[in-house]
Protein backbone atom coordinates (compact mmCIF):
# COMPACT_ATOMS: atom_id res chain seq x y z
CA UNK A 1 0.00 0.00 0.00
CA UNK A 2 1.02 3.66 -0.27
CA UNK A 3 -0.37 6.55 1.79
CA UNK A 4 -0.23 9.56 -0.64
CA UNK A 5 -0.83 13.05 1.33
CA UNK A 6 -1.14 16.47 -0.24
CA UNK A 7 -1.21 20.03 1.55
CA UNK A 8 -2.31 23.47 0.40
CA UNK A 9 -1.57 26.65 0.41
CA UNK A 10 -4.50 28.46 -1.42
CA UNK A 11 -4.33 32.27 -2.62
CA UNK A 12 -5.87 34.34 -0.22
CA UNK A 13 -9.73 34.53 -0.55
CA UNK A 14 -9.93 31.16 -2.05
CA UNK A 15 -9.92 29.03 0.78
CA UNK A 16 -13.82 28.43 0.10
CA UNK A 17 -12.73 27.65 -3.69
CA UNK A 18 -10.45 25.00 -2.48
CA UNK A 19 -12.85 23.24 -0.19
CA UNK A 20 -15.07 23.25 -2.91
CA UNK A 21 -12.72 21.87 -5.69
CA UNK A 22 -11.63 19.03 -2.53
CA UNK A 23 -15.30 17.98 -1.78
CA UNK A 24 -16.16 17.90 -5.55
CA UNK A 25 -12.83 15.38 -5.83
CA UNK A 26 -13.42 13.40 -2.94
CA UNK A 27 -16.99 12.69 -4.61
CA UNK A 28 -15.60 11.73 -7.42
CA UNK A 29 -12.35 10.06 -6.74
CA UNK A 30 -13.35 7.80 -4.12
CA UNK A 31 -15.44 5.17 -5.69
CA UNK A 32 -11.98 3.84 -7.20
CA UNK A 33 -10.72 -0.09 -6.27
CA UNK A 34 -7.55 1.30 -5.96
CA UNK A 35 -8.42 3.41 -3.42
CA UNK A 36 -8.40 2.18 0.53
CA UNK A 37 -9.19 5.36 2.45
CA UNK A 38 -9.66 9.14 1.04
CA UNK A 39 -10.11 12.04 3.77
CA UNK A 40 -9.80 16.07 3.04
CA UNK A 41 -10.30 18.77 5.56
CA UNK A 42 -8.85 22.04 6.66
CA UNK A 43 -5.76 22.01 8.48
CA UNK A 44 -6.58 22.71 12.61
CA UNK A 45 -2.64 22.45 13.15
CA UNK A 46 -0.39 25.65 14.07
CA UNK A 47 2.86 25.28 12.76
CA UNK A 48 0.84 24.41 9.38
CA UNK A 49 -1.00 27.50 9.56
CA UNK A 50 1.52 29.63 10.59
CA UNK A 51 3.17 28.87 6.90
CA UNK A 52 0.08 29.60 5.34
CA UNK A 53 -1.29 25.64 4.56
CA UNK A 54 -4.75 25.50 5.13
CA UNK A 55 -6.15 22.29 3.98
CA UNK A 56 -4.51 18.37 3.34
CA UNK A 57 -5.74 15.57 1.90
CA UNK A 58 -5.03 11.72 2.26
CA UNK A 59 -5.83 8.94 0.01
CA UNK A 60 -4.47 5.24 1.08
CA UNK A 61 -4.12 3.71 -2.14
CA UNK A 62 -2.80 -0.09 -3.29
CA UNK A 63 0.50 0.89 -4.11
CA UNK A 64 2.38 3.78 -6.63
CA UNK A 65 1.18 1.78 -9.79
CA UNK A 66 -2.16 2.57 -8.64
CA UNK A 67 -1.02 6.58 -7.73
CA UNK A 68 0.76 6.70 -11.32
CA UNK A 69 -1.58 4.73 -12.79
CA UNK A 70 -5.53 4.22 -12.35
CA UNK A 71 -5.49 7.66 -9.79
CA UNK A 72 -3.50 10.20 -11.18
CA UNK A 73 -4.72 9.60 -14.54
CA UNK A 74 -8.84 9.93 -13.33
CA UNK A 75 -10.57 12.74 -14.97
CA UNK A 76 -11.59 13.94 -11.53
CA UNK A 77 -7.75 14.81 -10.30
CA UNK A 78 -7.05 15.86 -13.78
CA UNK A 79 -9.37 18.64 -13.13
CA UNK A 80 -8.29 19.22 -9.74
CA UNK A 81 -4.75 19.19 -10.46
CA UNK A 82 -5.92 21.75 -13.86
CA UNK A 83 -7.43 24.10 -11.09
CA UNK A 84 -4.42 24.37 -8.67
CA UNK A 85 -2.17 26.83 -9.61
CA UNK A 86 -5.49 29.32 -9.90
CA UNK A 87 -6.22 28.39 -6.11
CA UNK A 88 -2.97 27.32 -4.30
CA UNK A 89 0.10 29.63 -3.92
CA UNK A 90 2.10 26.27 -2.91
CA UNK A 91 1.00 22.37 -2.51
CA UNK A 92 3.13 19.66 -1.97
CA UNK A 93 2.97 16.30 -1.66
CA UNK A 94 4.63 13.07 0.42
CA UNK A 95 4.76 9.62 -1.17
CA UNK A 96 5.49 6.38 1.19
CA UNK A 97 4.72 2.55 1.17
CA UNK A 98 3.19 1.22 4.04
CA UNK A 99 4.04 -1.68 4.59
CA UNK A 100 1.33 -2.77 7.65
CA UNK A 101 -2.05 -1.18 7.82
CA UNK A 102 -2.91 0.07 11.55
CA UNK A 103 -5.97 -2.37 11.32
CA UNK A 104 -3.75 -5.28 10.20
CA UNK A 105 -1.71 -5.00 13.42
Amino acid sequence: MLDHYVVFQPHRGREEDLSAALRDFAADITALTCIKDFSWGENTNASGLKHGYTHGCFARLTGEAALLGEYWNHPAHQKLLGRLDELCIDRFALDYPVSVAADER
